[in-house]
């Protein structure tokens, strides 16, 4: 029993100390404006195709900033599909078998194993965050940078006598 629960242990530990790992961070020169927006994006075929629209379609000026992450709800949609699957995968091999108690065990194992991850595979979500960029300034060219916030003001003209 003791084995069992160190197991469960490092098992939850291993999935704690994963989830810095699932993060990006995009940021462009485009100052932000606005508030931050969260979206929640879904993929299929372990994240290489992506079943929602992209995040932040309604800003007009691009995106200052953007952060994907594996956020707490999406570790519990990983956990719920993965049990979804490993159940759907168990009823879907209910009754097969060699005949012995071992070998249709051992078919119910199979069959649970591969729904539980094959399911994960197909459908996996992950969290968005952004904020819409602001609209460039008038007197600069759209494929400048906006000046940061550190420049010191141009000098004043010298007056003209």
């Amino acid at each position: 029993m003791l084995k069992r629960q160190w197991t469960v242990v490092a098992a939850l530990t291993v999935m704690a100390t994963q989830t810095a790992c699932f993060t990006t961070k995009v940021v462009s020169r485009a100052a932000p404006e606005g508030p931050s927006y969260t979206d929640r994006q879904w993929f299929t075929i372990g994240g290489l195709a992506g079943l929602s629209q992209p995040a932040g379609q309604h800003c007009e000026n691009g995106i200052s900033w953007a952060e994907s992450k594996l956020s707490g709800t999406d570790w519990l949609i990983n956990v719920g599909l993965t049990v979804a699957g490993g159940i759907a995968g168990g009823l879907a091999c209910s009754g097969y078998g060699n005949g012995d108690v071992v070998g249709t065990a051992l078919t119910q194992y199979g069959c649970v194993s591969v729904g539980a991850s094959l399911v994960p595979f197909l459908l996996s979500s992950r969290t968005v965050e952004y904020t819409c960029a602001a609209a460039p300034a008038n007197d600069r060219p759209a494929y400048m940078p906006p000046p940061s916030g550190n420049m010191a003001p141009a000098p004043a003209p010298a007056p003209q006598e």
